[in-house]
């Protein structure tokens, strides 16, 4: 039998929401690091940086746990946590513009260092320590990259955060896609309800022993012509209509 509500809530096993939240936290540091009362004194800019970051990391966390009922919701939100990523490498695009240096080229020697590291996928399980277990994950994965993302340069520390936001942004594109192309086969909750629907009556046309198709061996539902030169009498039709369109006679009272 089909499940109504799918699989969800799965986003700390994406590697995705892994680079996410490297970018949240690198983000918090940042801010408080070079944004102080002198350079930004209502909060403004690190405000607006922060929130960002915690909008791309918060939404996929809530797309995730939305896709079980709405695939529409869930791309939704994964399309604003993107769209917050995006806002939030314009802002650190900005700074380094703003202290009259251009971000780094794409050959650059500590560019290209920081490309060549990976977080490792997330191996614990979803049960009652996910959370501790995901945030020693999350520790290690920060350990890891600390020298590029969380530096107290803060010229290595933008450039290093626009390298991880371009590989999140291209991770999430591409979960995207995938999730529109499942949507696309498989439908979404109403999809699945419907399907439900008809498994259940199709199993009660069953129990009160329906004839089988002729055709592909479906159960049978009684039917009652509505127009024709048949129009008012039963008939037995295959459950499977309009896929199949096989008949049998009606032999009741």
């Amino acid at each position: 039998m089909i499940p109504i509500v799918t699989k969800h809530g799965g986003y700390r096993h994406t590697l995705t929401f892994g680079y996410v939240c490297l970018v949240y936290h690198a983000t918090e540091v940042f801010c408080n690091r070079n944004y102080s009362y002198k350079n930004d004194p209502l909060g403004k800019t690190s405000g607006q940086m922060i929130g960002a970051a915690r909008s791309a990391r918060q939404n996929m966390v809530e797309g995730s746990s939305r896709a079980g009922t709405s695939k529409e919701t869930e791309l939704r939100l994964y399309d604003v946590a993107k769209g917050s990523l995006e806002e939030l490498a314009g802002d650190f695009e900005a700074y380094l513009v703003g202290c009259g240096i251009a971000p780094w080229a794409v050959d650059d020697e500590l560019s290209v260092g920081l490309k060549a590291l990976r977080i490792d996928p997330y191996g614990g399980d979803m049960g009652d320590n996910a959370r501790h277990d995901y945030g020693e994950y999350i520790l290690a994965m920060r350990k890891r990259f600390a020298n590029f993302l969380e530096s107290a340069d803060p010229i290595v520390a933008a450039n290093s955060a626009l390298v991880i936001i371009d590989r999140a942004c291209a991770l999430l594109a591409r979960q995207i896609a995938a999730t529109g192309e499942e949507f696309r086969e498989k439908g979404g909750f109403t999809e699945r309800l419907s399907v439900a629907r008809l498994e259940r009556r199709d199993a009660k046309v069953v129990a009160d022993g329906a004839p089988k198709c002729p055709k592909c061996g479906k159960p049978m539902r009684k039917i009652v012509a509505r127009r024709g030169r048949n129009a008012g009498n039963a008939f037995w039709s295959c459950t499977g209509y309009p896929d199949c369109d096989g008949t049998r006679k009606w032999t009741g009272g």
